[in-house]
């Protein structure tokens, strides 16, 4: 089941407009882009943990953490640090574009069920939630 979180705009002529919000609690891989600059290296995947306001994850190399602010469908990143590990050159182009993309930008998501789409406007990020499998 989905949860939506539900933003009421009053707009000038006394009519509601009604904006919802997808729920991107949880942990995500990020399976595909078509962002300038790099291509995803397989085996070395970005992961992104969202929980609330909070960002955390994995460039495919260096741990990430930051913040984000959901509005109706558009999503802000803000405040993206990393470790500074030396990474392979396939790898630190990744990262590059990854950080790109999601620093202090405001990208529009769409869920369909556990998979989102992040349009940065120059490119897409394909994102699908990872599940744990119980014995």
């Amino acid at each position: 089941m989905k949860k939506f979180t539900l933003a009421l705009l009053l707009l000038g002529t006394g009519t509601a407009q009604i904006a919802l919000s997808p729920d991107l609690n949880g942990s995500w891989k990020i399976v595909g882009w078509t962002l300038p600059d790099a291509v995803p290296v397989k085996n070395r995947l970005p992961q992104l943990n969202i929980q609330g306001d909070r960002l955390t994850g994995t460039t495919g190399c260096n741990r990430l953490n930051g913040t984000l602010r959901l509005n109706g469908n558009s999503v802000t990143f803000s405040a993206i640090n990393t470790t500074r590990m030396a990474c392979p050159e396939a790898v630190a182009a990744q990262e590059q574009a990854l950080l790109k993309a999601l620093s202090g930008r405001t990208l529009t998501a769409t869920r369909v069920q556990d998979s989102l789409t992040l349009d940065t406007g120059a490119g897409m990020l394909n994102i699908r939630r990872m599940t744990v499998q119980t014995p």
